[in-house]
């Protein structure tokens, strides 16, 4: 996505534009609560609402999981953007114009990605060559212009003249040299922010193999994160909160074909816990839509199981035996929406397969059920009960038996435990952000807290302290600068503890001190200190 290069002044300039409610509200549903606004954190499973939004500040902070930040870090972590895509996001949003001086990207990510779309534009103007194929297909020019769909003829590295490293990175020249995609119908890959980063190649012939080939994995293209089709539906899954899980590319284009838009396929691979946890930011009910075979069967309990884990609560329409998305959409579209319009719930579709099977393979069918179960059994015990009930009395299954199938599962948290901060620790830095000037170098080593000593190394070696441009220019203390402006704090309490933390310093100088009047010195200034007594800040400048 390329590194990116924004200017402090753009950024104060940019949130003091813009409201962090109307750039949230774009995203969530939030609701007034006295002074703020809550909603439910689009960053972990809850029920209740810890997530605070406060327009006095503009700010957010969730209680709950700790994320937090303003309108820019909210932005480039739900929509999984680089530090200058989330900025550009915003400004557009607010309808905010930029100065195109004012950004600049990383050049060689730049040149990868302005090369990406000039090869998808290339592959494009060969559409002729593959008009016929995809009008058999049902792929009319319009759907072929929105997703870039083309033909790469003999001789393209020629004709594109782009250099050899952007050759390689996009995939378009294989290790021997050769041009990897040749005489293929040419599937250019977006990633979210609407990049071309990679290619994807359908063969066309009888006896060119593989039928798909893609472009390698990059800096740019992951395919354990990227989601085909989801950055031509981004408005419609942002606005409806719905995405249908579909299983290859032509399933993705021919539901927008027809008028369906949100359909979103993994890279060639399974569904991954990546892929889960950008799209859980989107939609808690992402619709499984997968091959109407046994296979189809194994992927969408694989999935749902997933699904479960981050706790998300997925849909299933089961098409019928040996049909798929894109069959379906050319031939029997009329039922193909109905099904959409209607899918079941996870355990409503397991229960209908399982009684669909016969005898024999309904145990084994019913052990995966309960497999995919097991995260729910942390993440949401009320559902997890429900559903073990529903198998026991559709099925007249012990309960326990059920239960012995789900496995005592170590689950790996969404982050590290929380150390606790020592309060006046976090109170000295709010000082620090509020403006007090300290008349001592202190050693970052001081602190208890990891996490204050490293904003405090950041704010003194920068001597930055604008919240604002803190949180944007350095996300990872982004969640602790919005926890010390939630914080109320009387002028007392932040005496008292900008003494503490100035006493610790003092005391850890003590130590090393071996002249006699300095030591003297340095008790008297610790013992003023400790009684609260700040007004000796221009004496502790001496001591340098």
């Amino acid at each position: 996505m390329g590194s990116s290069k924004v200017s402090r002044s753009l950024v104060q300039e940019l949130l003091s534009r813009v409201d962090i409610v109307d750039i949230i509200s774009h995203y969530l549903t939030l609701k007034q609560s006295g002074r703020n606004f809550v909603a439910l954190c689009p960053f972990h499973p809850e029920k209740t609402p810890s997530f605070v939004v406060s327009p006095e500040k503009q700010i957010f902070k969730c209680f709950g999981c700790g994320v937090g930040g303003n309108a820019i870090t909210f932005v480039q972590q739900y929509e999984n953007l680089s530090f200058y895509e989330a900025v550009k996001r915003v400004a557009e949003i607010a309808g905010v114009e930029l100065p195109k001086e004012a950004l600049s990207e990383d050049d060689s990510s730049l040149e990868i990605e302005e090369a990406g779309l000039k090869a998808a534009r290339y592959f494009h103007s060969h559409f002729e060559r593959v008009e016929s194929y995809l009008s058999e297909r049902g792929i009319d020019r319009k759907t072929a212009e929105k997703f870039l769909l083309g033909y790469a003829p003999n001789g393209y590295l020629k004709e594109l003249k782009l250099k050899e490293e952007v050759l390689v990175q996009l995939g378009l020249k294989s290790s021997k040299g050769r041009e990897f995609f040749r005489e293929r119908l040419m599937i250019p890959i977006f990633n979210h922010s609407g990049k071309v980063v990679a290619f994807a190649g359908r063969a066309l012939k009888e006896g060119q193999e593989p039928k798909y080939i893609n472009s390698p994995e990059s800096v740019l293209f992951k395919k354990n994160s990227t989601l085909y089709g989801f950055y031509q539906s981004k408005e419609f899954i942002l606005r409806e909160r719905k995405a249908f899980i579909v299983e290859g590319y032509f399933d993705v284009i021919s539901l927008y074909r027809l008028g369906i838009y949100g359909a979103v396929a993994p890279m060639g691979t399974s569904l991954t816990e990546n892929h889960v946890r950008f799209l859980k930011r989107y939609t808690k009910s992402p619709v499984l839509v997968f091959d109407g075979d046994s296979a189809g069967q194994k992927a969408t309990v694989r999935s749902a199981g997933i699904l479960f884990k981050f706790g998300c609560e997925p849909l299933v329409v089961q098409l019928p035996d040996g049909e798929d998305p894109d069959s379906m959409a050319r031939e029997k579209p009329d039922l193909l929406k109905e099904l959409l319009s209607t899918p079941l719930t996870f355990i409503e579709w397991a229960v209908s397969t399982a009684k669909s099977l016969p005898i024999s393979e309904q145990p084994e069918f019913l052990r995966q059920v309960a497999l995919s179960l097991a995260y729910l059994k942390s993440v949401n015990p009320f559902l997890f009960r429900e559903y073990l009930s529903r198998l026991s009395a559709e099925f007249g299954v012990d309960e326990t038996w059920i239960k012995s199938q789900v496995p005592k599962l170590r689950f790996e948290k969404e982050k590290a435990e929380e150390e606790p901060i020592p309060v006046y620790e976090k109170v000295f830095l709010k000082a620090l952000l509020e403006g007090f000037d300290v008349p001592v170098d202190i050693s970052p080593n001081i602190f208890v807290s990891q996490k204050v000593s490293k904003l405090y190394a950041i704010i003194t070696q920068t001597g930055e302290r604008d919240p604002a441009v803190l949180q944007s220019l350095y996300p990872e203390v982004s969640p602790l600068i919005s926890e010390l402006l939630f914080m109320e704090v009387t002028q007392e309490e932040m005496r008292r503890y900008v003494c503490r933390v100035l006493t610790k310093e003092l005391e850890r100088r003590l130590k090393r001190v071996s002249d006699i009047s300095e030591k003297v010195e340095l008790k008297r200034l610790i013992f003023e200190l400790k009684k609260g007594n700040l007004e000796i800040v221009e004496q502790l400048q001496t001591i340098n």
